[in-house]
């Protein structure tokens, strides 16, 4: 699948840019803790990844630094949540959640995508979909 990075790259920018601004105004904190941030959130970025893997039936997931890659089968996914976020009537983030039940049995979710627009994350959302449906119609 390919990776969305919209909403990640504006964070990313404006951290390098708060970064610049700190030191043009001589504010050393300010330009080392944004600066800091920003390479930890590239990190991040880089990091993450959605894998479905059908030989092996499972999905494959990584968010963040410090969460380790969580494997989902398929048989164990409950639903997908498109969750958005509005401030002052303006819709601001929209995000992919996946509920699945883990080894014990209790559901757990993880964040799949995130963008700025519903539409972004329904083409995500119809792109899995689309997978899972070919390869439940080969067995």
């Amino acid at each position: 699948m390919k990776p969305q990075y919209g909403s990640s790259l504006v964070l990313i920018v404006g951290l390098f840019a708060m970064a610049i601004l700190g030191y043009w105004l001589d504010i050393l904190i300010l330009t080392w803790m944004m600066a800091i941030f920003g390479v930890l959130a590239l990190l991040a970025v880089t990091r993450k990844k959605l894998y479905i893997d059908m030989d092996s039936g499972e999905i494959q997931a990584k968010v963040g630094l410090a969460k380790p890659e969580t494997h989902i089968p398929i048989e164990s996914i409950q639903k997908f949540e498109l969750y958005t976020v509005s401030n002052n009537l303006v819709k601001t983030n929209a995000m992919l959640n996946l509920y699945y039940l883990d080894r014990n049995g209790q559901e757990q979710s993880i964040l799949v995508a995130q963008g700025f627009t519903t539409s972004v994350i329904q083409s995500i959302i119809n792109e899995i979909e689309e997978i899972l449906e070919n390869d439940t119609t080969k067995r």
